[in-house]
């Protein structure tokens, strides 16, 4: 009797739908216990709205390399833009938009908490598909991906957040600010992501001359391309204002330098191993 080729595959098959089984049953878990926490979340939800952190920063720059002519100078400048308490008050437009925003943040939390539990399935379902080599390089890559993610997300959250709703809340100041809550929870949520996705920058580069596509050199002879592209991107990634757009692309700009220097240790690497 011929040898059951199909069985391999079927595993496959079935090990994956157990892996996703797993991980969707931990985010309703964790979704379902996160709606008897929801006043927790609304108030960290608020804290971009008054950041002290933000002056603190601004602070430190100021003491350390100065407040004029400098990247650092604009930075502690805009961080001063949003260092005190913002004059906005969060309003429900309706009961549908306060049912959508409360759902919308406990399934963002649900995921959230249980991200360790789906990351381990995904990472346990791809590794045993792995060369010895490629195993090596696995584990600590997927670490590095996740602290570029959070980085991104928390630079965010504690430095791009407070400055542009500070800024958006100081236009027209004549009128109230009236923000509805789902529209603050959407446009948190894109920014956090939009951080997280744009501060993977380095590691694409970096993969992308591991693979040979292009190596540390191109890259610098692109620079004028990668600034036109990244401005383009910020401006796709953020909410529809030049300001959060200025504070993805000048951080950009300095990770597109990290991502050349990884580029050209990359490189140094696989020269060592030819």
């Amino acid at each position: 009797m011929a040898p059951d080729v199909s069985m391999p595959l079927l595993g496959h098959l079935e090990e994956l739908r157990r892996r996703v089984i797993i991980s969707v049953v931990a985010i309703v878990i964790f979704t379902v216990g996160s709606l008897a926490f929801s006043s927790t979340t609304i108030k960290t939800l608020m804290l971009p709205l008054n950041m002290p952190l933000n002056t603190l920063l601004a602070t430190l720059i100021d003491r350390t390399v100065g407040s004029e002519g400098s990247i650092l100078g604009f930075l502690s400048i805009a961080l001063r833009a949003g260092g005190s308490s913002i004059d906005v008050k969060i309003i429900k437009g309706g009961p549908i938009e306060a049912i959508m925003a409360y759902l919308k943040i406990s399934i963002a939390c649900g995921m959230l908490l249980a991200s360790p539990i789906v990351l381990y399935q995904v990472w346990a379902f791809i590794f045993p598909a792995l060369t010895q080599d490629e195993k090596k390089f696995a584990l600590p890559l997927f670490l590095v991906i996740v602290i570029f993610f959070l980085g991104g997300a928390i630079f965010a959250y504690f430095i791009v957040a407070p400055v542009v709703m500070g800024f958006a809340a100081n236009l027209y100041v004549d009128l109230e600010d009236l923000w509805e809550l789902e529209r603050y929870v959407n446009f948190l949520a894109r920014l956090l992501l939009g951080f997280g996705i744009a501060f993977e920058l380095p590691i694409v580069m970096a993969f992308l001359s591991r693979i040979g596509v292009i190596n540390a050199q191109g890259f610098r002879e692109r620079q004028s391309y990668a600034v036109v592209g990244i401005f383009t991107m910020s401006a796709m990634l953020t909410p529809a204002d030049i300001l959060s757009m200025l504070l993805m692309a000048v951080p950009l700009i300095l990770l597109y330098q990290l991502g050349i220097f990884l580029a050209f240790l990359v490189e140094q690497e696989s020269e060592s191993y030819a």
